[in-house]
């Protein structure tokens, strides 16, 4: 279901009507238009081969650290794909996230000293690789929108890994606690697509101080200082034995709750609240961005959130002590993948995305029947989770594989080799 009225609006008089029409602020309620082959349409494919990646502007560490990264970029060969260099990066978080699996099955468990060590070194092994592959387009000619397909659809797939290591130094693993931490921050790495998709500006900080570099080496730093410490005896202590040394006058002026939650369960808190407040920043920018000028096409663009927060809701319905937070975590990281890059592609693509997304139905019965099904054993709702997740992987991998061999073709390049340029 479309409105076509709102279509028409976004195309001046005396255009072609036969001609590519920017799609993005247009409403789709259940089902997005049909294309004949793939996942893009031919006009789709018209945008995307004319993309142009407009980020948001950098902060006072990115142009720090932007002589180093052109300075590692440069020690890489020329016939390296940028494609590879994701991948690459992609790889250091796939092989600590095995490991932290292997040490720290449902985060409940501290690792390794090492794994935690690696961990962070990988975060940031990752995130200056995924600096230096747009700088590696750009030194070997071979710049495009599949570029940003694979940076930000490696992004999304890594916050897994990310939330991983912070949930097994911290052990919340069945809690909420680890269900916030996933979901709030995959549910903000989503608007900030989102946020592309209206406004064709990419938004990756807060201000010259805050942003997606200062997080990301704050992330990897902060797990190497964890493999040095005695996690346990940090983390699971109350409020009131951290802030002792202010004084007992000082401590009392805290509500009883914060005095007597763990260190670990306060620094949650603390990132729920910098979740939502990055939430409402992108709903400003967004809301108050001159093509989403009337109240019409801001319904339009809210009511496409709906699909991921359910998914978040739905997350939360589910009984921590019913399954293991590992299928939980893989299954809503998958979903919320599969999402995500649809948005990334359909941003690029201007094509129409559907308010409700049937992708994320599987997830959403399976959710409800293990909160609501008091015969459901662990056993079983584990299972249920697990067919699903393999489901995920299964829709999320031909999703992706239909939809890179679309662009490669259409742009005439390969996807992890550079194509020989032809003599004149």
């Amino acid at each position: 279901m479309t409105d076509s009225t709102s279509s028409a609006e976004t195309r001046p008089e005396g255009v072609d009507q036969n001609e590519p029409k920017d799609d993005t602020l247009t409403s789709c309620l259940l089902f997005e238009p049909p294309v004949k082959t793939g996942n893009i349409s031919l006009s789709g494919l018209h945008f995307i081969a004319s993309h142009k990646y407009r980020p948001s502007e950098y902060t006072h560490l990115d142009n720090f650290l932007n002589p180093m990264w052109t300075y590692l970029t440069e020690l890489l060969p020329m016939w390296l794909a940028p494609n590879m260099v994701t991948t690459i990066g992609g790889i250091h978080c796939g092989v600590a996230y095995g490991l932290q699996w292997w040490y720290s099955p449902d985060f409940d468990v501290s690792p390794p000293d090492w794994v935690v060590f690696l961990a962070g070194w990988c975060t940031i092994a990752y995130y200056t690789l995924d600096c230096m592959d747009g700088k590696q387009a750009r030194r070997t000619g071979s710049s495009s929108p599949l570029g940003q397909l694979f940076d930000h659809g490696f992004d999304c797939i890594c916050c897994l890994f990310f939330m991983a290591t912070t949930g097994s130094y911290l052990m919340i693993g069945g809690t909420y606690w680890y269900v916030l931490l996933q979901t709030s921050a995959q549910f903000s790495f989503f608007m900030a697509q989102w946020e592309e998709y209206h406004t064709h500006v990419l938004p990756h900080c807060a201000g010259k101080w805050v942003g997606v570099t200062e997080t990301n080496y704050s992330l990897g730093l902060i797990a190497i200082a964890n493999s040095f410490l005695d996690r346990a005896a940090f983390y699971q202590r109350t409020m009131d034995q951290v802030l002792a040394p202010l004084g007992e006058s000082v401590v009392n002026l805290l509500p009883t709750v914060v005095r007597e939650s763990e260190l670990r369960h306060f620094l949650m808190a603390g990132w729920g609240f910098m979740s939502v407040t990055l939430v409402i920043f992108s709903f400003k920018r967004t809301l108050t961005h001159p093509r989403v000028g009337t109240m019409k096409l801001r319904l339009y663009a809210v009511s496409k959130l709906a699909t991921p927060f359910a998914i978040c809701v739905a997350a939360f319905l589910i009984p921590p002590d019913a399954v293991r937070t590992r299928y939980l975590s893989v299954t809503v990281g998958l979903a919320f993948s599969l999402l995500t890059k649809k948005m990334i592609i359909f941003s690029m693509a201007k094509m129409q995305y559907a308010v409700v997304q049937w992708d994320a139905v599987p997830f959403l019965l399976v959710a409800l029947w293990i909160r609501f099904d008091e015969r459901l054993t662990k056993m079983g709702a584990d299972f249920a989770l697990g067919t699903v997740c393999f489901w995920y992987a299964f829709r999320l991998l031909r999703w992706a594989n239909v939809t890179i061999n679309q662009i490669c073709a259409k742009l005439d390049i390969y996807c992890f080799t550079l194509k020989k340029r032809k003599k004149d």
